[in-house]
């Protein structure tokens, strides 16, 4: 009985290495819209044809852009821009854990937004303002 088992790990072992699906790779590549949201899956079969290095000009710093406090909070907190921004064009979103969006209102240089009435728990906040998106995350509790 063991003989039988070690000559079926045997020939599987020596199929794998002699078999070139097994050194085969397959990537996935995906795209993704201004929001975040996947628009496309691709999948290829050689990996090394499609090697690339993303290179990223500019970072933005978000911190020096805007101040959210306090967070966590108990109810009531505060969004204030400290750059420039269109305040015609802006706007915040608030989303609950399921994607659900349960607020939106315009942006002013400083805005109170009050989640008193909402549950204890995680919050993304979305900020809009002109083609800049920034997304934080908010906790109630």
């Amino acid at each position: 009985m063991r003989t039988k088992y070690f000559l079926m790990f045997f020939v599987l072992a020596l199929s794998s290495v002699f078999s070139s699906e097994a050194y085969a790779q397959r990537c996935l590549m995906f795209k993704y819209d201004a929001d975040g949201n996947r628009t496309r899956r691709t999948v290829n079969e050689n990996c090394d044809d499609l090697r690339e290095t993303l290179e990223i000009d500019e970072v933005a710093d978000y911190e020096e852009d805007m101040m959210i406090y306090p967070n966590p909070t108990s109810g009531i907190f505060k969004i204030s821009m400290t750059k420039e921004f269109d305040e015609e064009s802006s706007h915040y979103e608030l989303y609950d854990v399921n994607g659900v969006m349960i607020m939106r209102n315009c942006l002013q240089k400083e805005t109170d937004v009050d989640i008193c009435g909402m549950p204890s728990g995680v919050y993304l906040l979305k900020i809009v303002s002109g083609d800049d998106v920034i997304s934080r995350i908010i906790l109630k509790q």
